[in-house]
């Protein structure tokens, strides 16, 4: 799995960090403001997706409230939809990430602080895997299940944003870099 990793970072082409970029910023503008929309035709005005933390009760009080057809419809777009948004934004984060730190010159040490968002995609995954077992099963009790899965939310939020803060720390970098180079000129 490291040499997996490593080799990754290697071989990111700058081609698939421009094509990633754009396709982030395609569903950024387009993509999830039509599922939003979506969702709200549906009657899902509270979303499980974008809470910090949620408890088994609150998930179930949210279950209900969405009704058989928004139960209905959570899952397919977590099967549809969510299956490619995390795809989307890792993409963008983790090959853009890679390019900003061969194109710094980085210490390969530091390698694995590029790994926040493989764990965001995963945890990512996972939330949507509990709760739309948990959304297919109401009003049934699964309550492990339940409870892990405002955990998998927060963790996904975690590596999420700190795969963003090292991005964002990147271009940072990567910018003071520029500007020496332009004063040494």
């Amino acid at each position: 799995m490291k040499k997996l990793f490593h080799f990754s970072i290697e071989r990111v082409p700058l081609w698939f960090g421009l094509v990633s970029t754009f396709v982030f910023i395609f569903f950024i503008i387009s993509i999830l403001p039509s599922q939003s929309n979506l969702a709200e035709s549906f009657g899902l005005t509270e979303s499980i997706d974008t809470s910090w933390f949620y408890n088994s009760s609150e998930l179930y009080r949210i279950a209900e409230s969405y009704g058989t057809i928004g139960r209905q419809f959570y899952i397919q777009q977590r099967w549809t939809f969510d299956l490619v948004w995390p795809l989307v934004y890792f993409s963008f984060i983790f090959s853009t990430s890679a390019l900003l730190y061969k194109s710094i010159g980085l210490s390969h040490h530091n390698r694995w602080l590029l790994s926040f968002t493989w764990f965001a995609i995963l945890f990512d995954y996972l939330e949507n895997i509990m709760v739309s077992i948990v959304m297919a099963r109401y009003p049934s009790q699964t309550i492990i299940i339940a409870d892990f899965a405002g955990t998998a939310t927060s963790l996904k939020w975690i590596f999420l944003g700190l795969g963003f803060f090292i991005l964002a720390l990147l271009v940072v970098v990567k910018l003071i870099q520029i500007g020496l180079r332009l004063t040494r000129k």
